[in-house]
């Protein structure tokens, strides 16, 4: 082969393996023309339309923007709005009379217990009665310190801060408060209540106790309460990364326990004279408190209530309470809404003595020229304030008091005998004449004694003279008559008997149920202030940041400001409404004025949270709104961007196989090609 022959054939090859690569470069364009859709990646290719596609591009990209804002913040909005229909049903469930009614409905009195029947019993007329739910009502009977003797001052107290006392002695014409006692108590959140109060017994120092519920109004109130732990949970709600209702803070839960009230708790020491040793005890988170009353102390429960009172507030550390006394009654107070305590308390009383009397005996039968005499014994070692010592001399016969039939059946007898009377006498302990030295039976015989003595009308019957100890002589001042009354061989009876009295004191505890502040309007927090429900509100007091809402940029120089705030106004009414329901629940005597109040905030509420809630739907259809327009333009966008940078995908990949096999042809011929060698190239 010639030199040029050579050359030649070498220029071939290099002419081949160039036409390989624009082959192989053709096919890799075309390629990533089907793959990207466009006609190419590098905006050189566009020549004079670059700057038209750039803005397109910019423009596509800005409504994409504006979708994504669109996109977060609408699932907020949507979820606000699901949670506001929630708080809106319950709202309106409040104000039907079937979830609300307008009345506490009647209430139900435990059975009166009376520690000593015989002492004292007593019964309530709850028809007759306005009575405090949650009480737990302690009626007291002690001697009286200003009525004769026989009178009683009774006690009432209901255990939440409330007391009353009245004199009454059965043995006279009853006030004129119908059937029945009245007892007004005043104090606490009870005062106003009415208890009447009927007695069966009173002639010793005794007490009874009964509790008072209100089925219906205690329904209402776990109601309420069921609700209020409902609004609390809505307005926690948490969607995703935030709180809902938390304003700008968005990992801080907003709203803390609505049903969190200052813990008020009342110990009421009931009864009326303390005994020396009686021994009283309270007891606070663990720590305990006590009191055992000297010989030399006073005798009053103002004095250990007192003395108790003392001993909690010089507690070290100091207990989160504040604590006082008045009348008998410990309040105690937490510092701070939520904050809970245990409180127990009780009494042990000293021994008192049990008192008896022998059953009287005619020691002397009547004759001609003897008189009658009956004798009996007081028997005890001491006796107890509020004690009863009584007896009865009857003369005449009780089944034939005016002796008709004695005289029918003897016709011949002289009608000369006295109709059927009673003389009776009473003596009852008190802590005056206690304190006197009335403190032995044979004190109180001569009680007995110096009463019978001064009986009007005077008795045909005679005691034995005072200092004669505890044994009581009764002498008829007449005889017998066996000539004209044969049969008659007494001219009286004698009964005694003694009534021990129960004057062991006793203590209640009660924590009173949620009240109503003075404040009938919702005294509304505004910006930064917090409401007293809010988590920061004992830690910052202020915080702006609760009231922020969120913002989103959703068009050109259009910024939507959506959300709701847990301290809204409208929540704050909701939450003072709601508080309202549950205090005419928990004070059923309030009943129409508390409910009237809730009723009016339970309006305000539902016109308050209907209007916010139209504020998210609105924001939530301007979202949508304006999504859709930018749906619309990203169309359009797309669209123009395409008719610059789109491609004809059937004819690329027409294009695409007709390089591939042109491609394909070329790598056969260079097949054939690349057989030549060096040597062949040299020959």
């Amino acid at each position: 082969m010639s030199s040029i022959t050579g050359v030649s054939s070498y220029s071939k090859y290099l002419s081949l393996v160039r036409n390989l690569s624009g082959g192989q470069n053709d096919i890799n364009r075309l390629s990533e023309q089907l793959t990207t859709g466009k006609k190419s990646v590098d905006l050189n290719a566009y020549g004079p339309e670059v700057q038209k596609l750039l803005d397109l591009r910019a423009e596509m990209a800005k409504k994409d923007n504006y979708i994504q804002s669109i996109n977060t913040a609408a699932p907020r909005v949507q979820a606000t709005d699901k949670v506001l229909t929630s708080l809106e049903s319950i709202v309106s469930s409040w104000t039907s009379s079937t979830t609300f009614p307008f009345q506490p409905g009647p209430a139900s009195v435990t059975s009166a217990i009376n520690t000593n029947p015989e002492g004292m019993k007593v019964a309530i007329d709850p028809a007759k009665s306005k009575l405090t739910v949650g009480a737990k009502y302690t009626v007291t009977a002690v001697p009286s310190q200003q009525g004769g003797n026989g009178t009683f001052d009774v006690t009432v107290t209901d255990g939440l801060g409330g007391k009353t006392t009245r004199a009454i002695n059965l043995g006279t014409t009853p006030p004129n408060d119908g059937k029945g006692y009245n007892f007004n108590i005043s104090g606490g959140p009870g005062e106003g209540a009415m208890l009447n109060l009927s007695f069966d017994t009173l002639k010793a120092a005794s007490s009874s106790s009964f509790n008072v519920s209100f089925p219906q109004a205690d329904q209402v109130k776990d109601r309420a309460e069921g609700a209020m732990r409902d609004i609390q949970a809505l307005l926690n709600q948490r969607f995703g990364d935030r709180y809902l209702f938390a304003g700008s803070r968005y990992g801080t839960e907003p709203v803390t326990d609505l049903l969190a009230t200052k813990q008020t708790s009342k110990i009421t020491l009931n009864g009326a004279v303390v005994n020396t040793d009686d021994y009283f005890e309270v007891t606070i988170n663990g720590q305990t408190f006590s009191h055992q009353n000297l010989a030399a102390n006073p005798k009053s429960l103002t004095f250990v209530a007192q003395a108790l009172t003392a001993q909690i507030n010089a507690a070290n550390p100091a207990l989160p309470m504040t604590v006082s006394t008045s009348n008998g009654i410990i309040t105690l107070v937490g510092n701070d809404p939520g904050q809970k305590f245990d409180l127990s308390a009780r009494v042990v009383n000293s021994a008192t003595v049990e008192n008896s009397v022998d059953t009287p005996s005619t020691t002397q039968a009547p004759t001609a020229a003897l008189p009658q005499i009956d004798r009996f014994t007081l028997n005890g070692a001491a006796v107890d304030i509020g004690d009863t010592f009584e007896f009865t001399v009857a003369v005449g016969d009780p089944d034939d008091p005016y002796n008709q039939n004695y005289y029918t059946r003897n016709p011949t007898a002289p009608h000369d005998l006295p109709p059927y009377q009673t003389y009776k006498v009473s003596y009852t302990v008190s802590d005056t004449d206690y304190a006197a030295g009335v403190n032995n039976v044979g004190q109180v015989a001569d009680k007995l004694r110096q009463q019978f003595a001064t009986l009007n009308p005077a008795p045909p019957v005679t005691i034995d003279a005072v200092g004669n100890g505890p044994g009581i002589a009764l002498t008829s001042t007449g005889f017998a008559d066996p000539t004209n009354h044969p049969n008659r061989t007494s001219l009286f009876s004698t009964s005694a008997k003694v009534t021990n009295g129960s004057l062991e004191n006793t203590i209640t505890v009660g924590t009173l149920p949620p009240e109503q502040d003075s404040l009938i309007n919702v005294p509304y927090a505004d910006p930064p202030d917090l409401p007293f429900y809010d988590a920061e509100y004992l830690t910052k007091g202020k915080n702006a940041e609760a009231y922020r809402k969120s913002q989103v940029t959703i068009d050109d120089n259009l910024n939507v400001t959506y959300g709701v705030s847990a301290d809204d106004k409208a929540f704050q009414t909701l939450v003072k409404a709601m508080q309202l329901v549950r205090t005419a629940a928990a004070n059923p005597g309030k009943w129409t004025e508390y409910s009237t109040q809730a009723r009016e905030m339970l309006t305000q509420a539902t016109d308050q949270i209907r209007s916010i809630h139209a504020k998210v739907a609105s924001d939530g259809a301007t979202l949508e709104t304006i999504k859709t327009s930018h749906n619309e333009s990203v169309a359009t966008l797309t669209e123009r961007i395409a008719k610059i940078e789109g491609i004809d995908q059937n004819e690329v990949a027409a294009r695409l196989s007709s390089a591939m096999n042109v491609q394909q042809a070329t790598y056969a011929v260079a097949g054939q090609t690349q057989k030549l060698s060096l040597l062949n190239y040299l020959a």
